[in-house]
């Protein structure tokens, strides 16, 4: 189960997004994906793995993808989430594998 935490390069803290609709923000458009919750946490799933993205930590979002086929496509789907955060926020986006 690979977990991310996704913060800025600059080290400031995001822009606030609302929650609610955190999908036309975070969800990776590159990849078929079925939103399962979009609340407080954008859960969706995309192929076989789920995917929880949540705000957890002062200036980090927080990214764990259960059931991934593989550790590089969990880390796809990872970066493709930074790279959404970054377009929709303005900031440098980077990701960093917690667990395998």
């Amino acid at each position: 189960m690979p977990e991310y935490t996704i913060s800025t390069q600059s080290g400031r803290d995001w822009p606030d997004m609302p929650a609610g609709d955190l999908s036309s923000r975070l969800l990776p458009k590159s990849l078929q994906c079925k939103i399962v919750d979009d609340g407080d946490v954008l859960v969706f799933r995309v192929g076989k793995a789920t995917v929880s993205v949540s705000w957890e930590l002062a200036g980090t979002w927080y990214v764990d993808i259960e059931g991934s086929e593989s550790s590089g496509s969990a880390d796809l789907i990872a970066a493709e989430i930074a790279q959404q955060l970054g377009d929709a926020t303005g900031e440098q986006a980077v990701h960093h594998k917690v667990t395998d």
